[in-house]
């Protein structure tokens, strides 16, 4: 079966860029426009509208992507186990994770998938600020446990799996750092962590590490860090504030900082995959993690199984 030209034709659905679907699929540019161009004659109609300053879906482009989606995903997903069980090598789901990713919920959710997906071990690798949402893309990890909002639309999210009080980071001995709950407005004035430019959305930027009172009055942008832990060791030096959610807090400590709730919305937290990535396997991880969360009482909202993230 050759699926090379279908498998082209979904990612430039997705990317809408020659150049970038080459570098992912490892091949030329020549083959990838090949590749579509022979998709357009079997079809009998062009797939997509192209000049010399986008690439843009046609109407029968955008039906054809969305018929093949799922399927050509079961057949590659089936194709590929195929072959790692001829070579005696067993199937591995990659999950990445912030902090305590899914915290007390992990063994539970583990045990679920395992009962729903048998032979499919999840592999759960640790990721940083600076790559939660790159190693998504990238397909360094098949999806990963991510704080909410994102404000991407390339990546789909599952359901919200749990809602945390938000935590302000102060240095020990800061005008705040004895204070039951704290007013973001006086935050007016402070500097606050920022991530290498970048890294990720403003979305998700504005609501983790604003800028920008509610009020809009303005914070100062503080060290850039690329871990949790570096973040952290800015507050404890005097640099910078920073927020966390209350369930973060009991896996983090740092001597020298001071952990206070702070009237902000409250931190959501989602598995969160690829746009395009509808392998089965995914969906039964998303189940067992809706199911986990329900049975705990912390499952917020369920979109009908992925959503724009």
């Amino acid at each position: 079966m050759d699926t090379r030209k279908l498998e082209c034709f979904l990612a430039l659905a997705e990317e809408l860029h020659f150049g970038r679907v080459a570098d992912r699929l490892h091949l030329g540019q020549a083959t990838v426009s090949e590749a579509i161009r022979a998709l357009e004659r079997e079809v009998g109609e062009p797939l997509f509208v192209r000049t010399s300053r986008r690439v843009a879906l046609t109407p029968g482009g955008e039906r054809l992507r969305d018929e093949l989606e799922s399927p050509l995903a079961a057949v590659l997903e089936a194709l590929a186990g195929a072959q790692r069980r001829a070579r005696g090598v067993p199937d591995v789901l990659k999950v990445g994770y912030l902090g305590g990713g899914l915290y007390e919920y992990q063994r539970p959710v583990v045990t679920e998938f395992e009962r729903r997906a048998p032979g499919v071990d999840l592999q759960f690798v640790e990721l940083t600020y600076s790559n939660q949402i790159s190693a998504i893309r990238a397909g360094e990890v098949d999806l990963s446990i991510v704080r909410m909002p994102i404000g991407a639309a390339d990546l789909f999210r599952g359901a919200i799996l749990m809602r945390d009080h938000r935590m302000l980071v102060v240095p020990s001995g800061h005008s705040l750092a004895n204070r039951k709950l704290v007013d973001p407005e006086e935050l007016a004035g402070e500097r606050m962590i920022q991530l290498p430019p970048g890294t990720m959305t403003d979305e998700w930027m504005a609501f983790h590490l604003p800028l920008l009172t509610p009020a809009g009055r303005e914070l100062a942008p503080g060290p850039v860090v690329a871990t949790i832990r570096e973040g952290l060791g800015a507050v404890a030096r005097g640099q910078a504030v920073m927020t966390i959610s209350q369930r973060a807090q009991q896996y983090f400590g740092h001597p020298g900082t001071s952990f206070v709730e702070i009237d902000l919305p409250p931190t959501e937290t989602a598995l969160v995959k690829r746009r395009g990535d509808q392998r089965r396997v995914l969906d039964e991880l998303e189940r067992a993690a809706r199911k986990t969360a329900a049975r705990y009482g912390s499952l917020v909202e369920q979109p009908e199984l992925w959503a724009p993230a």
